[in-house]
C-alpha cells in the first residue's frame, strides 16, 4: 500500500528528458517542506492504493500513449517502500525514472535517477546515490553558491542542471547569472535548465 497524490500524463518539464511524454506517479508526503516547492498539495493529501490499483491507472494512460516513460516523483517517493511498485512496472515493460531529493536510498532498478538536493537539508545526498545519479538538479536560490556546485561535481560526473525558482521574481536573471559564474569557475557540465511545465502551465 502506497500513499499516492496523483497519477497523470504530461510532458517531462525538467532535465535531460525535457519535453518527453511521461506518466507521473506522484507519491504523497515529504519531510522537507521546502518553501518553494511546486507540488505542496502532495505534502498531506493522498489516496492509499495497492500496487494493482496504481498499475490500473498507468495501464489506462498507456493505452493511448504506448511509448511514454513512467516517472515516480513526489513529494519524496523514497520515503515509502517502492520495491513492489517498481517490480510491477518493469513487468509491464515500462521504463521507470525516479525523482528524489537525495536524502534516502532504495536499491531498486530505475532506468533513470534524477537527484535534486535541497538547501533545506543542507544539500545532503545519500552516499549510495552518487553512483546512481544520471542528472543533478539544483534550484537556484540565494543560498546556492559555488562551493555547493563544486562539491556536487566532486561526487558525480552527471550533468548538473541549474533550475529557476518558480516563485522568485528574478528567477531567470538570477539563474543565468549563477550559470555564468559556474562556467567562469571552470566547473564542467553545468547546464542552464528550465521548467517547461510552468512555462506552458501544464501539470
Amino acid at each position: 500500500m502506497l500513499k499516492i497524490s496523483e497519477v497523470f500524463w504530461s510532458a517531462q518539464g525538467e532535465g535531460l528528458h525535457s519535453g518527453t511524454s511521461s506518466i507521473f506517479i506522484r507519491l504523497a508526503g515529504c519531510s522537507l517542506r521546502c518553501p518553494y516547492c511546486d507540488s505542496r498539495r502532495a505534502w498531506k493529501t493522498g489516496r492509499s492504493l495497492e500496487t494493482v490499483a496504481i498499475l490500473a491507472e498507468v495501464i489506462a494512460l498507456k493505452a493511448v500513449r504506448p511509448h511514454v516513460r513512467v516517472v515516480i516523483t513526489g513529494g519524496e517517493p523514497l520515503e515509502q517502500n517502492l520495491k513492489e511498485l517498481v517490480a510491477a512496472l518493469h513487468r509491464l515493460r515500462c521504463r521507470v525514472a525516479l525523482e528524489t531529493n537525495g536524502l534516502h536510498f532504495q536499491d531498486l532498478h530505475f532506468n533513470w535517477w534524477t537527484v535534486s538536493p535541497k538547501d533545506v537539508s543542507g544539500y545532503s545526498v545519500h552516499p549510495k546515490l552518487w553512483a546512481k545519479a544520471d542528472e543533478i538538479k539544483l534550484v537556484v536560490r540565494p543560498s546556492l553558491d559555488l562551493d555547493v556546485v563544486k562539491k556536487m561535481r566532486s561526487c558525480t560526473e552527471a550533468p548538473i542542471f541549474l533550475q529557476p525558482e518558480r516563485r522568485d521574481r528574478r528567477r531567470y536573471p538570477r539563474t543565468y547569472a549563477f550559470y555564468k559564474t559556474c562556467c567562469a569557475a571552470g566547473i564542467p557540465d553545468v547546464r542552464l535548465g528550465l521548467q517547461l511545465h510552468t512555462i506552458f502551465r501544464i501539470p
